[in-house]
């Protein structure tokens, strides 16, 4: 019997520990997933940066190509003189040239690309396939990089010129204008160089799709389970690459404090006692079970005329995302989906992400994460780019978590409850005196029980600030005697840790409030400053009456906050030292706990720190005294 209980025993401390690693598991591959979001954000615009940056540079030689077309005989000087203007318009454009009958005649500038003239396409075997694709098609083509003849590398946009035809003959091939985009300048104008915290790469596709040759950065990146777009350019297309900087993360960044959280309880089921173990580890084992991960939400794209917020271009992602028909969308503006607002009209250049509410086709609302850049046509006009992600699957997600801890709580309060009074009636000795080593041991489960049953409470209270479900009696109190309670309270926890407490009160003010929530709220903050306290020294409680609003403030002469963690100071589960090995405990609950109660009392908390201490101040509303002592 003996060696099936410990059996038994051995087998629930497995299951915890394995409930332990699959939710460290499932923690760390829902932070990937967030990974994998934010990559596809950034990549996202600058996918449309480059995009961009080519269709702009492209659209500004269409103009010398019109002019070209209207002057088919026009000289080196004339040629020049239009080039200069176009070049003058876009940095990225290193020099235009012009090759009538596919030999480059005319160029701007002529300085450094002397080794361009003359150029026959015909006889050159690297260049001649786009440019017979762009002939033949009579549609701008987009090569590159390649190696330039005047040094350097390169895209080259090839763009046929036709001229009219004598009398009624049609338009013939006059030759075509070559535009140099240099490599690096297009790629800094994407964006790339400023992409801090990605390895990116782009290379070619082909007709089918298949992978073609690395253009830019490091082939391995597309190896490392990239996000991956398509990048469409004149006559193919590209496609980039993305992975964080150093590949992707192998632990979750809050991997130490999730562990950590794992760890104490872990240790609050396991250590009351191995013959309770194996009820409350069945217990926990059947409910701790994660119900989703967060998915790749799509992102859907779009193009926007800033001006009167017609869309320009939609892509697959964002019809699937609201839907609508592909097309439908065409003819409508962007007031379709996002209702009147107007993101980019904070005249920013780039702007997001920030969520807003998109209408889906049958009238439901879909949450997403909007982001977009701003960029220019080649009239002048404004075009804005904007990036949809849909977050109602984290939202959704969210919730579920919620809802999950809440369970937890709730069906491990009822057998801890039951397991706390027999500790109890063990303890006080009303089932038969115990030998001194089994009192020792009964005290100790008892301790962790009650440290267990605050731990569950905490995240109860948690659970109903969140859904805005916690209940409060307000009444008109008395200051002095609410503070009298909370010091009596915390008495025994100061003498035992050698800290004093001291007080002061200026006469008797009255406030409106929950006595029991106030007191949990006092027992947080003086436990918390007992506890930081050096022995010797003093936790100090005063009131302070300004006008309508009664402060109480607690101070104390610990260590102080660190500057890192002032800002996450009420957040849930946030402790200044979230290693395995930090001194003070505490599951990181109580001053949100705190803080939530105070606001539904209509109060409000903020501190003050130094490295000579820490003080908490509590603000409430000042009432008015009972009708009862008023009257005495």
């Amino acid at each position: 019997m003996n060696r099936i209980l410990w059996a038994a025993r051995a087998c629930v401390v497995v299951v915890t520990l394995a409930g332990v690693i699959v939710l460290d598991r499932l923690n760390y591959l829902a932070f990937v997933d967030q990974q994998r979001l934010d990559v596809a954000r950034q990549a996202s615009l600058l996918r449309a940066q480059l995009d961009g940056t080519i269709s702009e540079n492209i659209q500004t030689v269409r103009g010398l190509v019109a002019m070209v077309a209207t002057e088919p005989e026009l000289d080196q000087q004339r040629f020049a003189d239009i080039a200069g203007i176009v070049l003058s318009q876009r940095s990225e454009l290193r020099n235009i040239g012009a090759a009538p009958d596919m030999v480059i005649r005319l160029m701007f500038p002529v300085e450094g690309n002397e080794a361009a003239i003359g150029l026959d396409y015909r006889a050159n075997r690297e260049q001649w396939p786009k440019v017979r694709q762009a002939a033949e098609s009579g549609h701008l083509v987009l090569a590159g990089p390649i190696d330039l003849v005047q040094g350097g590398k390169g895209f080259i946009g090839r763009v046929p010129v036709f001229v009219p035809g004598p009398g009624t003959e049609p338009d013939r091939l006059w030759g075509l204008i070559s535009a140099v985009i240099d490599r690096d300048r297009l790629y800094q104008a994407a964006g790339f160089s400023d992409a801090s915290g990605l390895d990116l790469a782009l290379r070619r596709l082909g007709v089918g799709g298949e992978p073609g040759a690395v253009i830019h950065g490091d082939a391995a990146v597309f190896q490392q389970h990239p996000v991956m777009l398509t990048v469409p350019i004149p006559g193919g297309q590209w496609q980039l690459a993305a992975v964080p900087s150093g590949g992707w993360p192998d632990r979750a960044d809050n991997a130490a404090a999730f562990r950590s959280l794992l760890a104490v309880a872990a240790a609050l089921i396991l250590l009351p006692g191995l013959w309770l173990t194996v009820s409350l580890g069945r217990e926990r084992a059947s409910q701790h079970r994660l119900q989703a991960l967060f998915e790749l939400a799509p992102l859907g794209m779009a193009l926007v005329d800033a001006e009167d917020g017609r869309f320009l271009g939609i892509n697959p992602a964002l019809y699937s995302m609201t839907g609508y028909a592909e097309g439908s969308l065409g003819t409508l503006g962007v007031a379709t989906l996002l209702g009147p607002q107007r993101p980019w009209q904070s005249q920013r250049q780039r702007f997001g992400p920030e969520e807003f509410q998109c209408r889906r086709h049958d009238g439901s609302g879909l949450s997403v994460l909007l982001a977009g850049a701003m960029v220019k046509d080649s009239d002048g006009g404004t075009l804005v780019w904007l990036v949809f992600q849909d977050i109602s699957e984290q939202k959704r997600v969210a919730r579920m978590k919620t809802e999950f801890v809440s369970t937890i709580s709730h069906e491990l309060r009822t057998p801890l409850t039951s397991i706390s009074g027999a500790l109890k009636l063990m303890a006080a000795g009303k089932t038969g005196d115990l030998p001194e080593s089994a009192q020792s041991l009964v005290t100790m489960a008892m301790r962790n029980s009650e440290r267990l049953t605050r731990l569950i409470n905490d995240l109860l209270d948690m659970d109903k600030l969140v859904a805005g479900k916690m209940s409060f009696e307000i009444d008109v109190q008395s200051v002095s005697e609410l503070l009298a309670t909370a010091l009596d309270n915390v008495a025994t926890y100061a003498c035992e840790q050698q800290v004093q407490l001291t007080s002061r009160f200026h006469g008797e003010v009255w406030v409106k409030v929950d006595e029991h929530r106030f007191l949990q709220v006092m027992d947080n903050l003086l436990s918390n400053a007992i506890k930081f306290s050096p022995p010797g020294e003093c936790v100090r409680v005063v009131v302070d009456v300004r006008n309508e609003a009664v402060t109480i403030s607690v101070s104390d002469r610990g260590p102080g906050i660190p500057q890192s963690f002032q800002g996450r100071l009420f957040e849930k589960f946030s402790q200044a030292d979230s290693s395995d090995r930090r001194a003070k405990g505490g599951t990181g609950l109580g001053l949100a706990i705190a803080r939530g109660l105070l606001e539904g009392m209509e109060g409000s908390i903020h501190f003050d720190t130094s490295p000579q201490g820490t003080s908490f101040y509590i603000t409430l509303p000042r009432a008015d005294a009972p009708a009862t002592v008023a009257q005495t």
